[in-house]
């Protein structure tokens, strides 16, 4: 990461959350990235960028208030085959960086293919106001119940049809407004013999 602001910073943020190994070259660094730097999980590289940086690296971010330095470290990452996003001039870069929106396991990314970050945000908002915490349960549910049932040892082809089944069921709204009955008497019917009520219920309290 090539510059310490607000925008370095968020694109830091996302990195972080991907365990990514994050290195930085910046004069000023935020409060938040100059903490993350003394805790020790961002690298300072010091106060100016140098092509060397670049060494090791796989993904590079020009995000510094200079139009021509930006372009200086893309023309650099280009030269040695590295992905570099261009937070300024994304169409100048080698790749964008979509808004995620993420819920639990869940996790939707918004493109706008840089035309306008700002948009895909505002997209990534409304769908966080469409996806709450159910969706997040539902799949936890899901989740469980591919491996208890895999374990019962169907072939393929029928687990992919008992799976496509029980996706098809609005879990969601069923975990929203807590229809624990509905919820065992729809996935019993599709589930049974291989999964009985006992481990069913088991698994539905975990979730609330």
């Amino acid at each position: 990461m090539v510059g310490g602001g607000p925008v370095g910073e968020r694109k830091v943020r996302g990195l972080l959350a991907c365990d990514a190994a994050v290195k930085i070259a910046a004069a000023d660094l935020t409060p938040w990235l100059e903490h993350q730097t003394e805790l020790g999980n961002v690298t300072w590289l010091g106060p100016a960028y140098d092509p060397s940086h670049l060494q090791k690296v796989y993904l590079v971010f020009a995000a510094t208030s200079d139009r021509d330095l930006n372009r200086t470290i893309a023309a650099d990452a280009d030269a040695r085959g590295i992905w570099c996003n261009m937070v300024a001039e994304p169409e100048l870069g080698s790749f964008h960086v979509p808004a995620v929106f993420r819920q639990g396991p869940l996790s939707i990314a918004v493109s706008t293919s840089g035309f306008s970050p700002a948009f895909a945000r505002r997209i990534r908002d409304r769908i966080a106001q469409e996806f709450g915490r159910e969706w997040a349960m539902a799949l936890k549910l899901l989740g469980r119940l591919r491996v208890v049932i895999q374990a019962k040892g169907l072939s393929t082809l029928d687990n992919q049809n008992l799976f496509r089944q029980i996706a098809s069921l609005p879990l969601s709204d069923w975990i929203q407004s807590r229809e624990e009955e509905l919820m065992v008497q729809n996935l019993l019917e599709i589930c049974k013999p291989w999964l009985n009520e006992e481990e069913l219920r088991r698994m539905l309290r975990s979730l609330w």
